[in-house]
């Protein structure tokens, strides 16, 4: 494939170094510079050579591509969305991408919960490079604020530093494995120093384009510095002046300044939201898209039952507690009516009323199985035994049971599935080490397992 940004600007996917390292490429710029209209660029040539693209946005801009491409599926987002974009079902998702060639568009400022984001993210990137090792389709994935997923850091952040750490490596894979698996990368970012380090260091082709003064020292320092190490003569200030589209292209051993003359074939959408035309869907297309809508569907329809059972729960656990409360004021007004009998002494002799110990005696007998229908909190207690039995055991495991344990331990009561194991620590579901592991486990009954799923009480 080629892909030409100026007269004197191609890149040739069939010439070295493309076509011995595939192609993994860095667009870096402030507000206004072109980064994503340069991004958009080469999605379009790329959709032209017969190839599918993959585009993670916060903001619409890219659902313009349908102009060009009918194929292309518009999740989210208000413009010229197909299906609300619901973070279930990934695999589903990389099977239509993948065995069908359906371009995707993710509008993720959609999805609220960042864990789910991320989690969806990993998984469906997982996927794409699981199928890709049958397929091996063009793909390109685009990725806008990169540093949201290849973060230098995974902490700061809502979701579980262990979390964002399992998305960092499977985007970190794209950039690894993609040349094997016919996948090209492109990581779109205006803070290109919260970019992870290996990320930046992979990518064999990086544009830079205007940056303001506030962000030269930091790019110079944490970007700049590694290729100067590397006998290049650049500097951060050569970016104050670049025009919108003017980039700091630096490739290899070379560096130099490029402009992005190649007109679009669609509408940018970041200035223009609305589509002028849109191209006729293909019969393939039609069916995935109903296919995603069903998985979609039974997603909401999930969560929703899921939602009713929790309020469910909430509304009989409140009952109960009340039912608790109303016993409670019973039982205080009869133990003070037996107290003040005991004590009243009467002459002629009066058979005690039996009726208040009988009471009473019901009136326990009702408060001790409401309260045992109410599941007990967690006392610290209880939390410290977990946390010594842990470390004891911790001690005695090889690294690789250890660090299965703690992942159990650290999102105890959620089940996971094997391989959802091996992707959160960083092994593959087939190596000798991780099973020996995970047989270690189960044998000394650390874990709990259905045959399926592995969790920890």
């Amino acid at each position: 494939m080629k892909f030409k940004l100026s007269d004197d600007f191609v890149i040739d996917s069939d010439e070295k170094p493309w076509s011995v390292e595939g192609l993994r490429l860095c667009i870096f710029g402030g507000a206004g510079s072109g980064k994503s209209w340069t991004a958009a660029l080469i999605a379009e040539q790329f959709l032209s050579q017969g190839g599918t693209v993959v585009i993670f946005e916060p903001r619409a801009e890219y659902h313009t591509l349908k102009e060009l491409k009918g194929d292309l599926v518009v999740l989210g987002g208000a413009y010229s969305k197909d299906l609300d974009f619901i973070p279930a079902y990934p695999s589903t998702y990389a099977k239509a991408i993948v065995e069908r060639g359906i371009s995707m568009v993710f509008y993720t400022s959609d999805v609220e919960d960042e864990e789910k984001l991320i989690g969806f993210s990993s998984k469906l990137i997982h996927y794409i490079l699981k199928y890709q090792e049958e397929h091996k389709r063009p793909l390109l994935i685009i990725l806008e604020e990169a540093q949201e997923y290849i973060p230098r850091s995974p902490s700061g952040h809502v979701a579980p530093s262990w979390v964002y750490s399992r998305m960092i490596k499977a985007f970190k894979d794209c950039f690894l494995q993609g040349r094997k698996l016919n996948v090209a990368m492109i990581a779109v970012s205006p803070r290109p120093q919260e970019i992870n380090f290996s990320a930046r260091q992979l990518a064999n082709l990086t544009l830079y384009g205007k940056f303001g003064a506030q962000d030269l020292s930091y790019i110079d320092k944490e970007c700049l510095k590694w290729y100067r190490e590397r006998g290049l003569n650049i500097s951060a200030k050569d970016l104050m002046n670049l025009d919108t589209g003017e980039f700091l292209v630096i490739g290899g051993a070379e560096a130099r300044i490029i402009h992005v003359t190649e007109p679009r074939k669609t509408t940018h959408g970041a200035i223009t939201p609305e589509l002028k035309a849109v191209a006729p869907r293909k019969a393939e297309t039609k069916v995935a898209i109903n296919e995603l809508a069903e998985s979609i569907r039974k997603a909401l329809e999930k969560e929703a039952l899921e939602e009713s059972e929790i309020q469910k729960a909430k509304k009989r656990i409140m009952e109960l507690e009340d039912e608790l409360r109303k016993s409670s004021e019973r039982i205080k007004i009869l133990e003070s009516q037996v107290e003040m009998l005991s004590k009243i002494k009467v002459e002629t002799p009066t058979p005690i009323d039996t009726s208040l110990v009988s009471a009473i005696s019901e009136i326990h007998s009702i408060c001790e199985r409401i309260l045992n229908q109410i599941p007990p909190p967690a006392t610290a207690e209880t939390k410290n035994k977990e946390d010594s039995t842990y470390q004891l055991w911790e001690k005695k495991l090889p690294p690789s049971a250890s660090k299965i344990l703690k992942l159990l331990v650290e999102t105890k009561g959620r089940k996971y599935t094997k391989s959802e194991i091996a992707v959160a620590t960083g092994y593959s579901s087939s190596s000798g080490t991780f099973n020996h592991a995970l047989s270690i486990l189960k044998r000394h009954q650390l874990v709990k397992t259905d045959g399926k799923h592995f969790w920890v009480n």
